[in-house]
């Protein structure tokens, strides 16, 4: 068996495995060969010997071969295309001449060329042209001079041979035009599939399609340096498992969707999708629906690991929220967290506010310095957070002044003694890096009553918190 280089044209070219074995082929052809010749020798419509006619009838079958072909061009069916040319038609000419049909060359010529330009490509047509031209000439000389026998009178027989020639040529011509197409469309869809990989199968993008049945059809390779998977171990898996437990409604939600709105329509989200090594990441997915489409079959999935930029926008969006010093919400922030705890607040539970002032505060900073200061704020913070609930919030408001919400308030007295220890606490010793200082706090608290805002609750405690300073009072007036 013969193999069939790489990128070798194959328009016209015949198969590389041999359809019949040589001995069986060889002997059925010489026979037949034979057969016909000698029919047509008793009816004077064949001149020459049938069974020299039959022998290089048999030799040109044979030279037809790849195998032959190889071995004639030196290993490649591309090389020394003049002389395989040559040798073909000086084969099927002699059998031509031999009969008295050398007329008929140009014609038999182009099923040569056909197999030429199918081996060795589109511009094989112009030699084969001029091969056939010259053979057909020395043979047409030939007859003339009565060298070789002939069906036919001489003028006839140039006649034929020069319009089969014409014919002949615009044939290979065409032969090779429509080849060079060929060529030209192969080398265009090439190219389009080096481009294809470039652009997606070694970019930094994973491609998927899913089948309508939602199981991946395909995974592009570059899966492979995103998430750690190999491409081979995902296709025809369930494209949802890809996705954290919590997405997978969002991801399901979206194919529905695009599959109720049809062709191309589009869908885009942000999913966490699992990485092989066991973590989440975070992933944007544009979703295109080519149900419809006949080389896809399938809703399309482009996406790409954008952890570091979630971080990112996690860092700006804690930063944009929180004390830089201190790590507690800001101002907005538990006004935003206090107006949402009011709206979600059941009618058997109330939010009550804490508003704490540090007192002596400014005398540490001005005695012990700005660093001394900001240590105190962090302790302070710090005693502060330990003194209330995990579900509690603690926020710093500026300056020394802090905040805290206390949600699922069913009893006033309980929020009015939890303020008691609080101040309790802030009175015990601070020890800060290079002094022990003692301060206290003044807590203002007010609980929400119907229909009371954010802004409103906030300055009822800020009232409050600066009557017990002024009066050094309990905190359980509310």
């Amino acid at each position: 068996m013969t193999q069939v280089p790489a990128g070798r044209p194959f328009l016209g070219a015949r198969p590389a495995t041999d359809a019949v074995p040589p001995v069986i082929g060889a002997p059925v052809l010489f026979l037949g060969t034979w057969a016909l010749t000698a029919w047509g020798q008793r009816h004077g419509a064949i001149l020459g010997s049938p069974l020299v006619l039959s022998a290089l009838v048999v030799v040109f079958a044979a030279s037809g071969s790849e195998r032959y072909q190889r071995w004639l061009g030196g290993g490649h069916l591309h090389n020394r295309v003049v002389l395989r040319l040559f040798h073909a038609t000086l084969l099927i000419g002699s059998v031509l001449l031999l009969g008295g049909w050398g007329f008929l060359l140009p014609a038999a010529v182009v099923l040569i060329g056909v197999l030429h330009i199918g081996w060795s490509g589109s511009r094989t047509w112009l030699p084969a042209t001029i091969v056939t031209a010259v053979v057909t000439l020395a043979a047409q000389i030939a007859v003339q001079l009565g060298l070789t026998p002939s069906v036919v009178e001489p003028a006839q027989s140039h006649l034929a041979a020069i319009v089969n020639l014409l014919l002949a040529g615009f044939g290979l011509s065409n032969l090779g035009l429509a080849a060079a197409r060929a060529e030209e469309a192969s080398m265009t869809l090439q190219r389009a599939e080096e481009r294809f990989r470039a652009l997606v199968q070694d970019s930094s993008d994973v491609v998927s399609v899913i089948d309508a049945g939602g199981r991946l059809t395909h995974v592009s390779a570059a899966v492979e340096h995103v998430s750690g998977w190999d491409p081979g171990e995902l296709e025809d898996t369930a494209y949802l498992d890809l996705f954290h437990p919590d997405d997978r409604d969002r991801v399901g939600a979206a194919l529905a969707g695009l599959t109720d709105d049809g062709p191309d329509s589009h869908a885009s989200l942000e999913v966490r999708v699992a990485h092989r090594d066991g973590t989440w990441h975070w992933h944007e997915v544009l979703l295109r629906n080519a149900l419809d489409h006949p080389a896809v079959r399938g809703i399309v999935s482009n996406q790409r690991d954008i952890s570091d930029r979630r971080a990112q926008q996690d860092r700006l969006a804690h930063a944009a929220a929180h004390d830089p010093l201190t790590g507690l919400p800001n101002r907005a922030e538990v006004l935003r967290v206090l107006g949402r705890a009011l709206r979600d607040s059941a009618d058997d539970a109330a939010v009550a506010l804490f508003f704490i002032d540090l007192d002596g505060f400014k005398a540490v900073n001005d005695d012990y310095g700005h660093a001394a200061g900001d240590a105190l704020l962090v302790a302070a913070a710090n005693r502060l957070r330990a003194g209330l609930r995990e579900e509690d919030l603690l926020g710093r408001l500026g300056g020394d002044e802090f905040a805290a919400v206390l949600t699922g308030i069913t009893d006033a007295a309980d929020a009015q003694a939890r303020a008691r220890r609080l101040m309790a606490d802030m009175g015990l010793p601070f020890d800060l890096p290079e002094h022990r200082v003692s301060i206290g706090a003044s807590i203002g608290v007010a609980v929400a009553g119907p229909s009371t805002g954010a802004d409103d609750l906030m300055a009822a405690a800020d009232a409050r918190m600066y009557q017990v300073k002024r009066e050094h009072r309990d905190p359980a007036q509310v």
